[in-house]
């Protein structure tokens, strides 16, 4: 079954040059469904990041985000697998970039979840990786 978002947001060809993939400047971050969210917290602060992937036998689940963290602080021993987001926005790496931002913008998520062609997780792009990227590339310095 195709949803609303899946119509509007087809992974026809572009012809941009630029897709979502070549904005990925780390793999993505991933957790099993049992880990502790004391270390995924641990782990979103490390690495400066707002989610991380939630995966089973590489498989993914869900995805965490700071937001997930904070409501799940009062839990004791709540693991990421409890705490995650299961409804996750993916996207192909050879996706354009308007389509991710349009997509954000529409669904109203900080993040989509990147796949490669084989439906392997390759990263995350979050809306400040989007509008970084739109800053550049009108000359400004955001480093």
């Amino acid at each position: 079954m195709k949803s609303l978002a899946s119509e509007l947001f087809d992974d026809g060809p572009t012809g941009v040059l630029e897709t979502l993939g070549s904005l990925i400047a780390r793999p993505a971050l991933a957790v099993a469904l049992d880990t502790p969210v004391a270390e995924v917290s641990r782990m979103l602060l490390q690495h400066r990041v707002p989610a991380i992937a939630v995966v089973d036998d590489e498989e993914l689940c869900g995805v965490i985000t700071r937001s997930d963290v904070l409501r799940s602080y009062d839990e004791n021993n709540e693991t990421a697998g409890e705490a995650m987001s299961s409804h996750v926005f993916v996207l192909p790496a050879r996706s354009s970039i308007e389509k991710a931002a349009a997509l954000m913008a529409y669904e109203c998520v900080g993040q989509i979840v990147v796949l490669g062609d084989e439906g392997e997780l390759v990263g995350m792009v979050s809306a400040l990786d989007v509008a970084r990227h739109y800053a550049v590339e009108h000359g400004y310095v955001v480093d």
